[in-house]
């Protein structure tokens, strides 16, 4: 007997089947590590469009400091010098951030994420790595190979819909005649080997790795992770480099698989199992006062919660 209900989809979603519109035939590393992580949190925010209202500030904070990287990338592959790029990239984190309705910049109520902090980490991440030799790949086009969104055909879906990986690399660039995947990641923890270590294994590297080499041909030797320790009153930086080996991806493949299957088995049932492993994990899940209700009134809980559509199919910068 199934205590969520399964029947609705994800209405307006390109990734989610006609055929069975609560199964995702289209995934990337976000929906796949909420999936793996629990598929009754995947069901909540990825079927269902459903969010905390508070973690906007994250997504925010997240969205213009990678956006910030990227107008500095294009502007110095079309000829700007450091301190022109750095500028550009700095005059769009102000505009971004500011409320011309209200007259006023962007209010955050955490300390380490708002539009000084914002700001300060872009300056002091380029004052840091002013001398990178870390160099952006040109792309055929004559575009840097920045922001890249890529969908890739890797199998059919039980519901005959074509299997999709999608997602979006921060930049691809070489050092020392290797080719990396550049990618900038923030955290409020203290940065060193402890940190780095916890990319081996990780989905979203993996996947990353995987389409760029099995399905572009692309030989990437692995993630160049730029991590940003950002506090209320510093940013601190540190580069860690991250390998795959083809025997990585064979095994990351082959999960990928499992999941994506028993995500048709949960969506054909009607039924996504809770992992209550994973309630307590990254400071508490946002629908633990959800599960920890009957489960006859849960559903009518979640009008507190903020609708928000995940969308692998969506592009947000160029096909690759």
């Amino acid at each position: 007997m199934s205590n969520i209900p399964g029947g609705r989809g994800a209405v307006g979603n390109q990734s989610f089947s006609k055929v069975l519109p609560t199964y995702q035939f289209a995934w990337d590393s976000t929906s796949l590590g909420l999936l793996k992580e629990c598929p009754r949190k995947y069901y909540y925010t990825n079927v269902l469009g459903k969010e905390r209202s508070d973690s906007s500030v994250h997504l925010v904070f997240g969205s213009h400091y990678h956006r910030a990287h990227e107008i500095f990338h294009h502007a110095r592959s079309a000829g700007a010098g450091h301190t022109e790029a750095l500028h550009a990239a700095v005059r769009y984190c102000l505009e971004a951030t500011w409320d011309r309705t209200l007259g006023r910049g962007w209010i955050s109520d955490i300390p380490e994420k708002n539009r000084l902090t914002l700001v300060r980490s872009i300056v002091w991440y380029y004052e840091q790595f002013a001398e990178d030799p870390l160099e952006t790949v040109i792309l055929a086009s004559g575009k840097p190979a920045v922001e890249l969104s890529f969908k890739a055909e890797v199998g059919e879906a039980p519901t005959g819909d074509p299997l999709l990986l999608c997602g979006h690399l921060d930049r691809v660039a070489t050092i020392g005649g290797d080719t990396w995947i550049s990618d900038y990641k923030t955290s409020k923890g203290a940065l060193g080997s402890y940190y780095f270590q916890q990319f081996s294994p990780h989905n979203q590297f993996s996947l990353y790795t995987f389409a760029s080499e099995f399905v572009y041909s692309l030989p990437v030797k692995g993630i160049v992770v730029d991590a940003a320790q950002v506090g209320a009153g510093f940013s601190r930086f540190q580069r860690g480099f991250v390998t795959r080996t083809a025997e990585h991806h064979e095994e990351w493949f082959k999960d990928f698989k499992h999941y994506t299957t028993l995500a048709y088995q949960y969506a054909a049932e009607g039924y996504w199992p809770l992992n209550d492993k994973s309630c307590g994990s990254y400071g508490g899940c946002p629908f633990q006062p959800i599960c920890s209700k009957p489960p006859s009134v849960r559903e009518q809980w979640l009008g507190g919660y903020a609708n928000r559509q995940w969308d692998p199919m969506v592009s947000r910068g160029q096909e690759f």
